[in-house]
């Protein structure tokens, strides 16, 4: 073997190992995110996970759902796998999350992938480490169970591939994966709609000939959203219908898309408080060259499969700002499924492995700011309406005490008791607006919109109490601040002394108030 090709395999060697550390770090590091996430305040479930929870203890009686209990939308596919880690693990919050977070490792082995069709090596291995430690907001979110946010990054991830592939070669096979992809995605959440739409028209416009087995897509498609179709074909096409009654302009919707929504994904505003990592004209200046850098790689990937990305980027906040609900500024979680474009298409900046390590290094740094940022929030800042502390062993106590398995509690309650105790204790939710006595019980008022009236008509037909949060007497802090807090309080405080004066045993523990049947 001559020197120079000694010498070559060793820089070869070289070179592949340094990658294979830095994937390691990013591996390390995600991982290391993630259990921050799961131990701090950020961590703290709530009633959302837990219907999710409470749902995959159903499915495994055989009692199947097509969407998130007392919701139109929201595709119970995490639920299903859910069910055997409940089989073999038991139910719990570190199992019930174990799903999102498997399924994070997966979308950034994905992203890997689409990246290699795209962006081209090694930028495709920057984007998946990037993918597994940024954005911040999406490392929070997915580490939370809340029902189809992670899925929906995986399937933003296989509508890149299974394009790209179709594109590539327009078989039958490939174009039948493309629509069973399409039809699942769309049916685990309608925020899927953004890309897919997009991806159906760059597809047309560089490989027109997959039209004429269109026919194929349209039938898989078909059956991947069955489960939706049988579903709305019941309710009316609920689905259609947007929870939103009250919202903003279309004007509006883009604006707070561009800013902070858009800066809060990217790590440089901080979710819920709105306040920026960097200096007003620093990040100005960031921005500017971000908007700068996305226009001028759009025109060089005009012509390359990278234009794929370019065109979903481009489309998606036309697209998303169509639904109603997208008028809420406090957290970019509509724009979660955006993350894997996103990802790409920083990932370009990453040519060589010294740039590779300054990204991934930025990204990290990013998510490090932002997380400890939004943990400070919510452990200093009081939650209104309130919420459920993580440790509820001392109201369960309580309860036990009082020999009370059966209550009303708000919603940010109801679950997170229910599921904690394995359905031992059923707490129904209730909004408390008004009470009748039968037989010197008090029965509160049904709630409108409940998640699972089962529990409501189990907690009705039995000796039952109720649970109030001790901020909602006092002050209504499950109400907006002034005029609606002072109303809610005065009502609540009206409900209790209807309570007191029928006998009921009162006891206060942590946040919480219970009342116990005489």
């Amino acid at each position: 073997m001559s020197r120079t090709a000694g010498t070559g395999k060793r820089l070869g060697r070289f070179a592949s190992t340094r990658w294979g550390v830095m994937v390691l770090l990013a591996a390390v590091a995600g991982t290391a995110l993630r259990v921050w996430v799961y131990r701090s305040s950020l961590g703290i479930p709530d009633s959302d996970e837990a219907v999710v929870g409470l749902m995959a203890r159903h499915f495994a009686g055989g009692e199947l759902a097509t969407y998130f209990w007392g919701q139109a939308y929201g595709g119970s596919q995490e639920v299903l796998a859910t069910v055997p880690l409940f089989w073999v693990a038991g139910s719990g919050w570190l199992t019930l999350r174990l799903v999102p977070i498997a399924l994070s490792a997966v979308t950034a082995v994905v992203v890997w992938r689409v990246g290699r069709r795209t962006i081209g090596e090694p930028a495709a291995v920057v984007a998946g480490c990037v993918s597994w430690i940024w954005p911040p907001f999406v490392i929070y979110k997915l580490t939370h169970q809340w029902g189809f946010y992670a899925s929906g990054t995986l399937y933003t991830g296989l509508l890149l591939l299974v394009t790209l592939r179709m594109v590539e070669r327009p078989t039958k096979l490939r174009i039948a994966s493309f629509g069973l992809v399409v039809g699942l995605a769309i049916w685990q959440s309608t925020q899927l709609v953004p890309i897919v739409l997009p991806a159906i028209l760059w597809a047309i416009w560089k490989q027109p000939a997959w039209l004429r087995r269109i026919w194929i897509a349209a039938l898989l498609a078909a059956l991947g959203a069955l489960p939706a179709i049988v579903w709305n074909a019941r309710h009316g096409w609920g689905s259609l219908a947007s929870p939103i009654e009250d919202t903003t302009t279309y004007q509006h919707r883009l604006r707070i898309f561009a800013s902070p929504l858009m800066p809060m994904m990217l790590g440089l505003r901080t979710p819920f408080t709105q306040e920026p990592l960097l200096s007003a004209v620093v990040a100005g200046l960031v921005l500017a060259c971000l908007v700068g850098l996305f226009a001028y790689g759009a025109y060089r990937a005009r012509r390359r499969e990278a234009s794929l990305l370019y065109v979903v980027a481009a489309c998606f906040p036309l697209l998303y700002a169509l639904a109603p609900a997208t008028l809420f500024s406090q957290e970019p979680k509509y724009l979660v499924v955006l993350s894997p474009v996103v990802v790409l298409l920083v990932a370009q900046l990453a040519s060589t492995y010294w740039r590779a390590v300054a990204l991934v290094g930025v990204a990290l740094v990013l998510s490090v700011a932002t997380l400890h940022r939004m943990d400070t929030y919510f452990r200093t800042v009081p939650v209104r309406p309130p919420v459920a502390p993580r440790d509820l062993g001392p109201l369960i106590s309580t309860l036990d005490d009082l020999g009370v398995d059966r209550v009303y509690a708000d919603f940010w309650l109801a679950y997170r008791l229910t599921f904690d105790t394995d359905e031992r204790i059923i707490a129904a939710q209730n909004k408390f607006t008004e009470l009748r006595f039968e037989g010197g019980q008090a029965v509160a008022s049904r709630h409108p919109f409940i998640r699972y009236p089962h529990y409501e008509t189990e907690v009705e037909d039995a000796r039952h109490g109720f649970v109030f949060f001790r901020e909602a007497i006092a002050r209504g802090a499950d109400r907006r601040p002034g005029k609606p807090a002072r109303e809610r309080a005065e009502q609540m405080q009206g409900l209790v002394t209807e309570l007191r004066e029928h006998g009921y045993r009162e006891a206060t523990v942590g946040p919480f108030v219970v009342f116990a049947p005489p």
